[in-house]
């Protein structure tokens, strides 16, 4: 690593981009709230919130050797001060850096694997390495040993280089807004500077990039996409009963012979006939026996929407925020299960304009 001042700016923008993935968490609803740089604690950039339980975070970008090993942690003071911070509390620390801290990270998956300090020792203190480790953490902590186990069960290191923590709070934050993830990075590196000492709710997050003009997205999860792709299929099924006779379904064996062609697995299928031979009727029983069977279907007349212009501006109009395809593709990982697009009056596109042949892309 660079000395002096380029290592700084380095070390500084890892410890903003770790910074962005807590408030992505928050945004999940995965965190209640942060304080940045609290007075309080020592050794730590910030600490989370997260139900009842706090989390101290440190996030530093790598070491010169290329690694944290316990002897550098303890020459830094971060071995001490973590035993001091987690003592009489059932608090956890977070340790983030480019550069591995094995040792740390080997005792702390030690420990919590382990039933019993007994078990520890026996079975997972065998390796003469990893016993020296032990000894001088007991020695840096000055506790018994299984006050220690608790502390390391309690320590969460994570290392990860600078590509991927951006890549994994930029895919964060296009699972959460519409906007570009790079204006919305910049506007939480903004609110994150202007919050020192400051604690931050989620719901305080949320307000402040909406007043910068960024609005979370509704389908922020698989579940709310699948609620999102039931409400457009609601919505196409009221209309199409609304021609049945006397709301009545006549059971039909295009049905059936349609059911059988989807079974599980992902196919194209299309259903033909004359205005009035029961097309729609044939695609309500589809859609109830899909649904029986927990099957996503998402269902729509697109003589509706001819004049659509992109899929994403399709899904809008759907009320999906985006092109339907992923809308449904997000609802299907919600489920493990296929799952089935339903496309009715593609023919009556024709007829309506030339100037919307485009529509026929779109469902292509």
């Amino acid at each position: 690593m660079l000395p002096g001042g380029p290592a700084d700016k380095i070390g500084n923008r890892y410890e903003k981009w770790w910074t962005l993935s807590v408030f992505v968490r928050m945004l999940r609803g995965d965190a209640d709230a942060i304080r940045i740089e609290d007075p309080g604690v020592d050794k730590a950039e910030f600490v989370v919130t997260v139900g009842s339980r706090r989390e101290l975070h440190q996030a530093k970008h790598s070491h010169t050797s290329g690694k944290w090993n316990l002897a550098v942690l303890r020459t830094d003071g971060l071995l001490e001060a973590i035993g001091r911070q987690l003592a009489g509390n059932d608090d956890r620390f977070v340790f983030a850096s480019a550069s591995h801290a094995r040792e740390l990270s080997d005792l702390c998956k030690a420990a919590r694997n382990a039933e019993s300090a007994d078990e520890f020792k026996t079975a997972f203190l065998e390796a003469a390495k990893r016993k020296a480790h032990w000894e001088r953490l007991l020695e840096d902590w000055q506790c018994d040993e299984q006050t220690a186990m608790d502390y390391l069960r309690r320590i969460e290191v994570h290392a990860i280089d600078d590509r991927k923590l951006e890549e994994m709070v930029t895919w964060g934050i296009q699972a959460l807004f519409l906007a570009h993830p790079r204006d919305v990075a910049d506007a939480l590196r903004g609110i994150a500077e202007d919050s020192v000492h400051a604690t931050i709710t989620r719901q305080e997050l949320v307000n402040r990039l909406s007043q910068r003009g960024y609005m979370l997205r509704h389908l922020t999860s698989p579940a709310s996409a699948r609620v999102a792709v039931d409400d457009a299929t609601d919505r196409y099924l009221a209309g199409a009963r609304r021609r049945l006779i006397q709301d009545r379904m006549v059971p039909r064996q295009a049905t059936k012979t349609l059911l059988s062609r989807l079974g599980d697995t992902a196919t194209e299928n299309v259903m033909t006939g004359r205005a009035g031979s029961g097309k729609t009727a044939c695609v309500v029983e589809v859609v109830d026996a899909l649904r029986g069977r927990n099957v996503p279907v998402l269902a729509f007349r697109l003589d509706r929407f001819v004049s659509a212009s992109t899929t994403a501006d399709l899904g809008k109009r759907l009320d999906l925020e985006e092109s339907p395809i992923l809308v449904l593709a997000a609802a299907v990982e919600a489920t493990g299960r296929p799952g089935v697009l339903i496309v009715d009056q593609l023919d009556a596109v024709s007829t309506t304009s030339g100037r919307t042949s485009g529509a026929f892309d779109l469902v292509e």
